[in-house]
């Protein structure tokens, strides 16, 4: 026959096993969004006015694409002459408002401008670098619930620079 005590300790023991940590409560999941490190190669054009690090929603199929609600992330500006900009998406946004939800992001790119007015039309803007597969084709950017995906890097290399989705030309 159990005394008293014993059958507590199991019923407790029960309790805090059985409740995966007991009555203590969850832990909040972790912020959402994306960090990595953009290296830059090659003499920055002295006629770049800004540089970017923007995400797109679906993928860049016309230059009409090139813009909100597609454009779901653009970074603070990148200062020129920057050869090596490490960020945090949530620490380095042009808006405290552009925080990525979780989900899949088509495109991932380091764009420049030259327009000295802040414009969002394509023919304004040339991409430099890109987050992408081995091939040189567009990584899609996959990002959990709460999760804060590294090594989203990106190389840009002024002299080769990638593919320019449609509407705009590397300069």
């Amino acid at each position: 026959m159990k005394t008293p005590a014993t059958l507590a300790a199991t019923i407790a023991a029960v309790f805090f096993v059985g409740c995966d940590g007991g009555i203590e409560p969850r832990p909040e999941p972790g912020e959402t969004g994306f960090s990595g490190e953009i290296v830059f190669q090659g003499e920055w054009d002295t006629t770049i006015v800004r540089t970017h690090l923007v995400v797109f929603e679906d993928p860049i199929l016309t230059s009409d694409d090139f813009f909100p609600p597609n454009l779901v992330y653009v970074s603070e500006e990148i200062p020129r002459g920057t050869t090596r900009f490490e960020f945090r998406s949530n620490e380095n946004a042009l808006q405290e408002t552009m925080r990525l939800d979780a989900g899949t992001y088509a495109y991932v790119a380091v764009a420049q401008s030259a327009a000295e007015i802040l414009s969002l039309q394509r023919e304004d803007w040339f991409v430099v670098g890109l987050y992408s597969e081995s091939d040189g084709s567009a990584k899609p950017l996959v990002i959990g619930e709460g999760e804060t995906l590294e090594g989203v890097d990106v190389f840009c290399d002024f002299d080769n620079p990638p593919p320019q989705p449609p509407g705009g030309e590397a300069r």
